[in-house]
């Protein structure tokens, strides 16, 4: 028997239940780096506010053919991500955003000298929500080691009359991890402290959640001690401590 919908009403019934997921319904909260000594709150709000458009990035696998007898077997080998997203940011009068991201790309490379920061001190994760009508959470995926690779040209014209200003950035990152979201209202700007509500994929064995000691920054703390996929029980059990909901 055909599992297709043989009607309209089915297939309207179908997305009656289980609903539409729309694409100007989202959230982004921009993380900063630990060469960012000082960012205020006000500050990363503005910045998630200002996004108007981003990418959710893909994966796929790295194939080679195995034959053992017949016809060949595609044979995945290597994870592979996209290793790059787009974002559109709406730019203040001052362009405060542009020197955002340009102060970022000067944390990856020194303007003056040219010289190369460590990685871990210019990468930072990012989090993107999907959100239905009601602004709830549905779908998340937390962008690991992310960092500004490109800034785009501005395009400045006298035809160009009450059009305001977009930066687009392109942002390299290793990998995402899609989470489970809770049930729960998640706060819309990682503060002091804060403990984001996000739990790993459905697993008994191992979760994670996130935690923000500082305003700007946050870890991934792994049930199993780990802290940013590298074992640290010390520091997870440093941050669990002071976890406040």
């Amino acid at each position: 028997m055909s599992q297709v919908p043989s009607n309209i009403n089915e297939i309207f019934s179908s997305v009656f239940a289980t609903g539409l997921a729309y694409s100007n319904r989202f959230e982004v909260l921009i993380n900063y780096p630990p060469a960012f000594t000082s960012i205020s709150n006000d500050s990363a709000r503005q910045l998630a506010v200002r996004c108007d458009a981003i990418t959710v990035p893909g994966r796929g696998f790295s194939t080679t053919p195995y034959r053992f007898y017949g016809p060949a077997r595609n044979m995945p080998y290597e994870p592979l991500y996209s290793g790059e997203l787009t974002m559109s940011v709406i730019v203040s009068d001052d362009l405060r955003e542009r020197a955002f991201f340009e102060l970022w790309m000067n944390s990856v490379c020194s303007p003056n000298d040219y010289k190369f920061n460590y990685y871990d001190q210019y990468t930072a994760p990012l989090v993107i929500s999907i959100l239905d009508k009601t602004s709830a959470v549905k779908y998340q995926i937390l962008v690991e080691e992310a960092y500004p690779k490109a800034i785009g040209d501005i395009q400045l014209g006298y035809d160009k009359e009450n059009e305001f200003v977009r930066q687009d950035v392109t942002i390299a990152y290793r990998k995402y991890s899609p989470v489970e979201v809770r049930p729960t209202i998640v706060p819309p700007l990682l503060s002091r402290n804060t403990d984001i509500a996000l739990k790993g994929p459905p697993s008994p064995e191992k979760t994670f959640s996130i935690y923000s000691p500082t305003p700007g920054q946050f870890y991934r703390v792994g049930s199993d001690g780990t802290v940013n996929g590298i074992y640290n029980p010390d520091l997870a059990n440093s941050l669990q401590t002071n976890r406040r909901i």
